[in-house]
Formats: C-alpha cells, structure tokens, sequence
C-alpha cells in the first residue's frame, strides 16, 4: 500500500496510486501528471517537497496546487465548486478535515465545529489542516494521525501534538479569559501590560490571565488559542 498522504485523503477516490513517487508528498501515483506540467517555476520550496527529484505528481497535490478540479463541501454542509482558474475558490484558501471518506473544508467562522472534532476525533486516518492566513498550500506537508488520542494537528506551517483531554483544560481556560477580556488577548506575546492586568481584575480572570501567561508560547496553547470562541459567543 505504501504510505498515506492527506493529498491522498483529499483526492479520495480519484488517487491514481502506481510505481512513481510524487514530487509533492512521496504519494505512490502513476505519471498522469508530470512537475513540468503542474510545478510553477515560482516554486521554491523545494527544502520542504518529499521527493525533489521526482518527475510526477499526484492526483492530490494536482488538486490541491489549484490545477484540478474538485467540489469543496463544508464542515457545516455548505457547499462551493472549485473548477481551475479561480482566483477566490482555491484549496489553499480553505481549512481541512480529511478522512479515507470525507474531505471538509472550513473556515474561522466553523471553529465551534471543528474545536468539538479535536476533543473528540474520529478513528484514524484523519488529518487536520488550519489555514489561518489562506496564502500558504499545507495540504501536501500535513501529516497524517494515527491515533485518536495523541496526533498531529497543522496550524499554519507549525504542526502541533495533541493530547485531547490537555487541549480541552486549556481550552477551558482561554475561554473564560476570552469571554471576559477578549479572544486577541490570548495570542499576544511577551508578558502582559498593566492595561490587560487591570480589565482581568475587573472582571475577576486575573489569576486566569496569569496562569496562561505561563503557557500561551506552547505549541498546544497556541492551537487553543486559535479554537478558542471570541467574546461574544
């Protein structure tokens, strides 16, 4: 079988598995689809591509570069067809929850939804994908999780392991602070002004805000941070 990609998982049944290698992500693929074709000359990170010196790519990677076509179902049912050019529908755009039989795309107005999926994942394969700026394509460097109670999860460029029940505390944590002061405030660096001091007292989650100040540069309180609800939920 050879290993599993999430390029894989997002090409679902159209992978095209053969005695190649995709450049991209190390896929097993035949050679529908060569780099001369579907590689921009504009690409540079080859430091990061699995197999430079390959000369096929994927169905997936295909997809997911924008060179294909595909139809983007949402987390909550919604719905968007992505059909090569389009400069406002493309993959990298999107945030991704994959499985052998699912490919879901959401996006920071689907945090509910996906904050409930990392506490309580479904049975691997699965890879999660956070796109938090929509410039970067991730999916060909996510990686795959193995286990539902200790896997990966991609928050932009950075991949971060998750233990559910400890993602869950900090989760309850951020968010009493985020409902009191706000969810921006989690996310800053360094330790807090005087300012965010004197509203956590007011509002009684100063020992909170200190707490996580011990925590927030975490990879884990990172991703918390990020699922956390804003304010006004």
């Amino acid at each position: 079988m050879g290993i599993l990609t999430a390029p894989m998982l997002f090409a679902q049944d159209k992978h095209n598995r053969g005695n190649r290698n995709c450049f991209y992500c190390a896929a097993s693929c035949d050679e529908t689809h060569t780099t001369k074709d579907n590689v921009g000359e504009n690409f540079t990170n080859l430091d990061i591509v699995k197999c430079p010196d390959s000369l096929y790519v994927c169905v997936g990677c295909n997809m997911v570069f924008g060179n294909g076509t595909c139809d983007i179902h949402m987390l909550d049912g919604g719905f968007k067809a992505f059909e090569k050019p389009s400069p406002t529908v493309a993959p990298r755009m999107y945030s991704w929850f994959l499985t052998v039989e699912k490919r879901l795309a959401f996006t920071k107005a689907h945090i509910g939804l996906i904050r409930e999926i990392i506490i309580a994942p479904p049975d691997p394969p699965f890879s999660i994908i956070i796109s938090d700026s929509g410039q970067k394509n991730l999916i060909f460097r996510a990686p795959i999780a193995n286990n539902r109670d200790y896997f990966p999860v991609m928050l932009e460029e950075a991949i971060i392991e998750v233990a559910p029940q400890l993602l869950k505390e900090r989760l309850t944590l951020c968010g009493s602070i985020s409902a009191k002061i706000g969810k921006p405030v989690l996310s800053e660096k360094g330790k807090y002004q005087m300012g965010h001091c004197i509203s956590a007292k007011k509002v009684g989650v100063f020992n909170e805000l200190m707490e996580w100040e011990k925590i927030k540069e975490e990879p884990l309180s990172k991703l918390a941070a990020w699922l956390a609800p804003p304010k006004e939920k």
